[in-house]
């Protein structure tokens, strides 16, 4: 049987171990040739503050708002995660075929990271876990356990680095 990967999604936040697991999903994308997507995704704001807020900034201004600031903090994590990029390049000794390719999405992370390793038909799915206290050796975090139940796809988890 030989074992064909093209497209992993590596998804993560912007923690401390991030530039550990989007480094180990470049490297796997240098062993397979494959095409390597990062993928932020940014938590949306729950609607009942959001409609306390439009109550009372104004249902207008605080659209526009959103819609501003949306921009400017998708451009900033675009350009922090393309920091950790190039930084983890510099110290991997294996050679990139294909540059990473970073997206940004606002939504539910299990959600938005299911729905774009749909569209990316991805081979593989590269995500950290959280340590959350004494018990994160039997649990992961929500996101990873969610992504983990819900999809057919295969799965890497990264476990985080002892403290």
């Amino acid at each position: 049987m030989s074992i064909e990967i093209k497209n992993i999604l590596v998804a993560k936040d912007l923690s401390k171990d991030s530039s550990r697991v989007i480094r180990y999903a470049m490297t796997l994308g240098c062993k397979f040739h494959a095409q390597v997507h990062v993928l932020h995704v940014m938590p949306t704001v729950d609607h009942a503050v959001l409609n306390m807020v439009a109550l009372t900034m104004g249902a207008d201004k605080l659209a526009d708002f959103n819609t501003k600031n949306e921009a400017e903090l998708t451009e900033k994590t675009r350009e922090q995660l393309d920091g950790i990029i190039q930084t983890e390049h510099e110290l991997m000794e294996e050679k990139i075929t294909h540059p990473p390719k970073i997206e940004v999405h606002h939504g539910e992370a299990a959600q938005m990271i299911l729905a774009v390793a749909d569209r990316l038909d991805a081979d593989l799915i590269v995500l950290g876990s959280h340590s959350k206290g004494k018990l994160h050796y039997a649990f992961l975090g929500s996101v990873a356990e969610k992504v983990l139940r819900k999809t057919h796809r295969t799965v890497v988890i990264v476990p985080p680095t002892e403290s």
